[in-house]
């Protein structure tokens, strides 16, 4: 006891407590690392320990970078403006508190003095070759092109995206009828897919109806083709059950439902002119109870194919619902996450693509990606379901800054060529096809294109067929609102306007919900 009391008190001398604080000094300047004098009196036994040590230290970092980095769907300059820089390994092996200290305040100060929306602000774009818009994206869409060359499969077919505009009230009608004008109705073989824009063109006063919808039709057709009857439609309402889920199984996906349709039909991508989501808008100029909306979601699924090619095969499904609704043999589904890149090319819905771009690298639009990846993997048409700018779950793409909202949005040439004002949405990019080993190697070189010039993986964030959840419809109180925050639907629309958007009515989990027991 008494040579425990005596060492105590050798520990606690003046000169004892400087030299303990010197080490812890050196200590932290060099970043928590002993020095190599330090390392040197230690004992084989504490060399060991604090090797180990550091070893774990150093996987949890760089576990803890990955991760990170794993969550991300853009990387380069435009990840780091939408979600900051990735955690730096230096800094975090270090233990120096007055540099953390000084990491913490430049950190905060950057808060303050480079932000906008709640992000820092984007990098400068270099030096524009014009100051026309116009010209300059050009330019842009060119050094993205030529970019993408090294990547492109040989012997792909061509792939050509027609925009069409259809009256609101009978918009599937005018697609179909223009499909057979078109010939590509009686040329299926020549069809990637259809897609309706999902965007808002709103017409008359305020934001509430649209004045057109607008259809794009991807297809490999470069010349004329002699008419054929219209296109057979199929449609299928996502609030309906039509496959058969219990809690916690894989959801299914829209295109699942439409490719059992086709499979119960007996028809082939070279028999389907396109398995499309349907995408609603509804919209709302606000009162003094509620903010304005502009809300934008997926209500159905739509199959168009040759007119009498199936007859009786929806009738039949709905007799013997609910159906399974696997995932089809032998094919491929590809969703792509088009909604991160848009909030980097375009970051206001209501207005413009940014030109010139801060990132120019990055397609400015979701035809431009779907395209991209159909001439990289080298998908035929005759092996297509599917190929479509769609979404997903409901958005709010009202114009406006993070403190106000706006009614207005710019305008710019709809597909009839008059300027019209336009909200701009989409999420996802979808492409369905039979599958083929080159095609697989096709997604070998588009999984190399993606890191190396799109610094992208754009399948993160993407939720394809996530679990059904056992949870009952969400209230509308306090702990709802919160709820549809979290999922980027309430942003703007609070509780009490929720019950005048029909979108609600959309459950969750489409076709499959409620769970079966």
């Amino acid at each position: 006891m008494l040579r425990k009391l005596k060492q105590i008190g050798q520990a606690l001398t003046p000169g004892a407590i400087r030299q303990g604080l010197a080490a812890s000094r050196e200590a932290l300047a060099n970043g928590g690392r002993l020095t190599p004098e330090q390392l040197a009196a230690l004992t084989p036994e504490q060399r060991a320990a604090y090797d180990e040590a550091m070893a774990h230290a150093q996987a949890s970092v760089d576990q803890t970078i990955a991760d990170a980095r794993a969550r991300r769907v853009l990387l380069g300059p435009a990840g780091e403006h939408l979600y900051g820089p990735l955690p730096d390994r230096e800094n975090m092996l270090s233990f120096g508190i007055g540099a953390h200290l000084r990491l913490a305040a430049d950190g905060f100060r950057d808060a303050l003095s480079e932000t906008v929306h709640g992000r820092s602000l984007p990098p400068p774009p270099a030096p524009p070759v014009s100051a026309d818009p116009a010209t300059q994206a050009a330019h842009e869409r060119a050094g993205r092109d030529e970019a993408r060359t090294p990547y492109l499969a040989d012997g792909r077919s061509p792939v050509v995206v027609t925009r069409i505009t259809t009256d609101p009230k009978r918009s599937l009608e005018e697609l179909a009828a223009w499909l057979g004008s078109s010939g590509l109705s009686g040329r299926p073989d020549l069809v990637y897919g259809v897609a309706r824009v999902p965007d808002h063109v709103p017409g008359g006063f305020g934001i509430r109806k649209s004045s057109i919808v607008e259809w794009e039709v991807v297809h490999a057709a470069t010349g004329p083709l002699p008419a054929a009857p219209p296109a057979g439609i199929a449609l299928f309402d996502a609030r309906e059950t039509w496959a058969a889920r219990r809690a916690g199984e894989p959801g299914i996906l829209d295109e699942d439902l439409g490719l059992e349709f086709l499979a119960r039909a007996g028809l082939g991508p070279d028999q389907c002119l396109g398995i499309a989501r349907r995408v609603a808008v509804d919209a709302g100029s606000g009162d003094e109870s509620s903010p304005p909306y502009v809300m934008v979601g997926v209500t159905g699924v739509v199959v168009l194919h040759p007119a009498g090619a199936a007859d009786g095969t929806w009738d039949g499904m709905r007799a013997a619902r609910p159906l399974q609704v696997l995932p089809a043999p032998g094919v491929h589904v590809e969703v792509l996450n088009w909604l991160e890149v848009r909030r980097a090319v375009v970051p206001r819905p209501d207005q413009r693509a940014v030109v010139p771009s801060s990132f120019p690298y990055l397609p400015l639009t979701g035809a431009e990606l779907l395209k991209a990846y159909l001439e990289i993997v080298g998908v035929r048409p005759s092996d297509c379901f599917s190929a479509q700018v769609s979404g997903d779950q409901p958005e709010n793409i009202i114009g406006g800054s993070l403190h106000v909202v706006s009614t207005m949005s710019e305008k710019e040439p709809a597909a009839d060529g008059e300027l019209r004002r336009r909200f701009r949405g989409g999420t996802r990019v979808v492409v369905v096809y039979r599958d083929a080993p080159e095609y697989a190697e096709g997604r070998a070189r588009w999984a190399a294109y993606q890191q190396d010039v799109l610094q992208a993986q754009l399948h993160v964030g993407t939720a394809v067929r996530g679990p059904v959840s056992g949870q009952g419809a969400l209230g509308r109180g306090a702990l709802g609102a919160l709820v549809r925050t979290v999922e980027g639907i309430a942003d703007f629309v609070d509780g009490n306007s929720w019950d005048t958007t029909e979108l609600e009515k959309v459950p969750h989990h489409r076709y499959c919900w409620p769970p079966v027991r």
